[in-house]
């Protein structure tokens, strides 16, 4: 069955949303080699994944993968990676002032695999533990507002997926797959793209897993968020409309990042990077948190429209409201995980521990 699907991407036609499916069955299985994995995956990259592909994916993956029902909607704000800027963690400090502007946030990550630094790599480095169970992440959630979701302890199959991804050298449909699989299954979401020709099928592959209100953006300095630096296309959607449109930063009465403000490095330069932006700390960098931050609270429904957004983006930074958000998140996330250790020593049966 493989070998006639690669026969159908090499000729640079799409596959059926059954074929589709009947891969993506076959990856999440384990039922193909690494060698027929390698090459699929690398013919797909040619070809070029079409949006009916993304959308067969994505939805076999996410039967494939652990799902937390969660009591209330929730939003995310994630990125694909692979952005030409590298940034500093931008999604995740925003999503620190969205929480405080009493949006729930079910946001989920991985370690770097493009950057230098993860949001589950800056977050360690912030002092959170992220290696929370899903009934921790669930109790989070509804106590402050905010959780994080690490990918790798919520995704067992994907081990083997990024093995030969990372081999491979190069992007691959992966790269936009592993933003749709939240846990929680968002219903609001910012996702972030690294190329122009993504923004708007990415907005109707989100709409088709059951988003409801969304924005699909694309820094036009090639960064996967919405930019400080230049124009930033974006495509809002919500079940009934899609429109496209660009946004700038002086839009909004702000003046534009120099690049070299945005740029990150390693978990504790960006974790510090992060701490002063929260603290009040002005410049290009804040710009970029505030921007993308006004963004989720406007898609997320705590403001209507993407300038009131902004302007309360500043303020629950200004507040010290971010901060104490972030605060809180480090704290409890140590607390539920000292009470996670305390429940599995309670649950040994007591000739174990002998």
């Amino acid at each position: 069955m493989l070998t006639s699907l690669l026969k159908t991407i090499t000729k640079g036609k799409d596959l059926s949303e059954r074929e589709s499916t009947i891969v993506m069955e076959q990856i999440m299985e384990g039922t193909i080699s690494d060698v027929q994995l390698a090459a699929f995956l690398a013919a797909l990259t040619t070809k070029g994944a079409s949006e009916g592909e993304i959308a067969a994916f994505a939805k076999t993956m996410r039967r494939y993968s652990m799902h937390v029902p969660c009591m209330t909607d929730v939003f995310d704000i994630v990125g694909t990676g692979g952005g030409r800027t590298k940034t500093f963690n931008i999604s995740t400090t925003a999503a620190f002032v969205i929480a405080a502007g009493g949006v729930c946030v079910a946001k989920h990550g991985n370690r770097a695999k493009t950057s230098r630094s993860g949001s589950a790599d800056v977050l360690e480095a912030l002092g959170a533990n992220i290696f929370l169970s899903p009934e921790s992440c669930l109790a989070m959630l509804q106590d402050i507002g905010i959780c994080y979701f690490y990918t790798r302890y919520y995704y067992y199959m994907m081990k083997r997926i990024d093995a030969v991804r990372e081999q491979l050298g190069i992007s691959t449909v992966f790269d936009v797959l592993r933003p749709l699989t939240n846990p929680a299954q968002a219903s609001y979401e910012v996702l972030g793209v690294n190329a122009p020709h993504l923004v708007e099928p990415m907005a109707h592959v989100l709409a088709s897993l059951g988003v409801r209100h969304g924005m699909v953006v694309y820094g036009q300095d090639g960064s996967d968020e919405i930019s400080a630096a230049a124009a930033t296309t974006v495509c809002e959607f919500t079940p009934k409309s899609f429109s496209t449109y660009e946004i700038r930063p002086e839009d909004f009465s702000l003046p534009r990042a120099e690049r070299d403000e945005l740029r990150g490095g390693l978990p504790k330069y960006n974790a510090r990077l992060t701490r002063r932006i929260l603290d009040g700390e002005k410049g290009g960098a804040r710009t970029a948190v505030i921007m993308n931050a006004g963004a989720g609270l406007y898609i997320g429904g705590s403001v209507l429209n993407l300038y009131a957004g902004i302007r309360k983006a500043a303020r629950l930074i200004d507040s010290g409201l971010a901060r104490q958000k972030l605060d809180d998140f480090i704290v409890i996330s140590h607390h539920l995980g000292e009470a996670e250790k305390i429940q599995l020593i309670a649950d040994k049966d007591p000739e174990d521990m002998i």
